[in-house]
């Protein structure tokens, strides 16, 4: 592994876990149906399941588990998304909040053989992400010891879990009010049954929701009637129910629903992974084709459309979000993996929680951006499934919503950042300018945008207050700017990780091929919010005005260097046996069933 690669693909057992997508069953699949789509993604996770650890054991290694799911995302979306829910939600709740618990053996046994597929339960149709108005009920019956599971409303149906395969056994943890009586314990995890081999229990209805062609799977609504579940359901994690009945939960209602979605933060992770990496499976496929696509212009000879600067821009532009968007992932992995350091906003607590909650946020927004201009700049070769760039834009669509929307992560780590939850502004002092060369002049402008931010949202506040505002209005016409804050928050930390990363590159000629995209980056960020820097009088009307010529520099400095740039994503065989990823693509048409 050369330097630059080693700076994109930061596990040493890659490799080796890689190469268990190597069988036949992961190649492309033409001409299926929804369903044996779906069945086929269920088939393939049983066939890894055989080659990689058991889930309980796979969770006790967080490295190989990211890795896993890196290059199922890159081979088959659907797949990726159907492991995660399995892995890092289902499991994982089982395991975080039953742990120790013998009478929870059974369940996972079943998650690990997989001889039943986990699933989550959490979002209700009728009031989208908003978890805090889960409204589905668990009623305990203190004649029985049983829980009553009813869904009180049509609005109140779970939505969007993959439940809606007949004949495929499925597991769920169900998000469920805990009632006992008048009392009102707050949202809990459930675990149960919800998919036999020949069907539901009694209680449960499981509707299948329409087909997608962006990312499919066995979505569906799921419906309770009075469903009667064993006690040993509940995952009560720090609460006690003792055998009378009666709960003590030493957080209280709020901080359970709090602590009770804590695993999401697995699953941010693992999207943020799966985002980066489907971000350079498409970087490195649009690169390819357009190295051998062949185009000419009324003032030049034939040649492959990458030697004209419009693709150049667009192309190399993928590239550098691409290899920041990496670095932060990395570093996010790497915090999550390999605890340490004195940085709140790297190490286990709150603050950890909020970045990848942004990091997962901001990988949806690169990735959707990438894989598109990827998609675009490869003409119409991008629509074919075959080619899987539209199967990378789907995923970046579905995983925005998914395991709490990008949006509502971003307000929520707003309104923490402005109350200063784990967090301090950059102190930095205003910028004389900027240099467009210089990225370290950037880095010192997204600090300040930061900065300014937080202090425009704080004081906004503070007037709200003064003028007697309540909570929500103090908040409503602020929420934009809190998203933008966030928003600033996660980017600068992205800049500054690219840069570390750089940096700390050893080879010389490696860090010099690597020193024009970060330059690039850089530039990306100023121009992307260059109206606000404008306005600040950071960035001068002539600065903005040469930001185009800075960009044909950086074009003739990295056309050198792709080759290396570029090679470094190192694609999956999977992923290469796409048309486009070779010179014959016109040939390997003919050749598909």
């Amino acid at each position: 592994m050369n330097a630059i690669s080693a700076l994109v693909h930061t596990d040493p057992g890659r490799a080796e876990t890689a190469a268990v997508f190597g069988h036949e069953l992961f190649r492309h699949r033409e001409g299926l149906t929804h369903r044996q789509h779906c069945e086929l993604t269920y088939q393939r996770m049983r066939l890894l399941n055989e080659r990689l650890p058991a889930a309980s054991a796979l969770l006790e290694k967080p490295r190989t588990l990211l890795t896993a799911l890196e290059t199922a995302a890159v081979v088959s979306p659907s797949l990726f998304l159907a492991m995660t829910i399995h892995y890092c939600l289902s499991a994982n709740a089982v395991a975080e909040f039953g742990r120790g618990r013998a009478d929870l053996a059974p369940y996972v046994a079943e998650l690990d053989s997989m001889a039943s597929i986990g699933t989550l339960v959490v979002t209700e149709i009728g009031h989208g992400n908003s978890h805090l108005a889960i409204r589905t009920q668990a009623r305990l019956d203190r004649e029985t010891g049983e829980f009553v599971l009813h869904t009180p409303d049509p609005d109140a149906r779970k939505f969007m879990s993959n439940n809606g395969l007949p004949g495929v056994p499925k597991i769920g943890v169900v998000y469920a009010r805990l009632l006992d009586g008048d009392t009102d314990h707050g949202i809990f995890p459930f675990v149960l049954r919800l998919r036999g081999p020949d069907g539901t229990p009694p209680g449960i209805r499981i509707d299948a929701l329409p087909e997608t062609t962006d990312l499919p799977l066995d979505y569906a609504v799921v419906e309770f009637t009075h469903a009667r579940i064993p006690r040993h359901s509940l995952l009560h994690d720090s609460a006690v129910l003792d055998a009378d009945g009666v709960l003590t939960d030493p957080l209280g209602p709020q901080l359970r629903l709090k602590r009770s979605l804590t695993v999401r933060e697995n699953a941010w992770l693992a999207s943020a992974a799966a985002l980066a990496s489907v971000a350079r499976a498409a970087a490195g496929l649009a690169l390819r084709h357009a190295g051998v696509r062949i185009s000419r212009s009324r003032f030049s000879a034939e040649r492959p459309v990458l030697g004209f600067r419009p693709q150049q821009q667009a192309l190399f532009g993928a590239l550098a979000e691409t290899y920041a968007l990496t670095c932060l992932v990395n570093r996010a992995k790497q915090a999550w993996t390999e605890p340490g350091g004195d940085d709140p906003l790297w190490t286990p607590g709150a603050a950890l929680g909020r970045t990848l909650g942004l990091a997962k946020a901001a990988a949806t927004a690169t990735a959707g951006r990438v894989t598109t201009t990827c998609a675009v700049r490869s003409g119409a070769h991008g629509m074919f499934a075959v080619n899987r760039l539209a199967g990378y834009r789907g995923l970046a669509h579905m995983l925005n919503p998914a395991a709490g929307d990008g949006r509502l992560i971003e307000l929520d780590a707003g309104r923490a950042l402005a109350e200063g939850e784990h967090y301090t502004p950059p102190s930095v002092a205003r910028p004389a300018g900027f240099e467009p060369a210089d990225p370290a002049t950037v880095r010192a402008l997204a600090a300040w945008r930061e900065r300014r931010l937080h202090e425009q949202l704080t004081g906004d506040l503070a007037l709200a207050r003064r003028r007697g505002q309540d909570l929500f209005h103090q908040w409503d016409n602020r929420l934009p700017l809190a998203c933008r804050l966030a928003e600033a928050h996660i980017r600068r930390l992205e800049l500054d990780c690219f840069a570390a990363a750089v940096e700390a590159v050893p080879d010389r000629r490696a860090r010099a091929a690597l020193e024009p995209l970060l330059a690039w980056h850089a530039l990306a960020r100023v121009e992307a919010d260059l109206a606000w820097y404008v306005a600040e009088g950071v960035v001068t009307a002539e600065q903005a005005a040469a930001l185009p010529t800075g960009f044909h520099r950086l074009c003739e400095e990295l056309l050198p260097v792709l080759p290396e740039l570029a090679g470094a994503l190192e694609l999956p065989g999977a992923v290469l046996d796409s048309p486009i990823a070779g010179t014959g693509y016109g040939e390997v048409y003919r050749e598909l069933p």
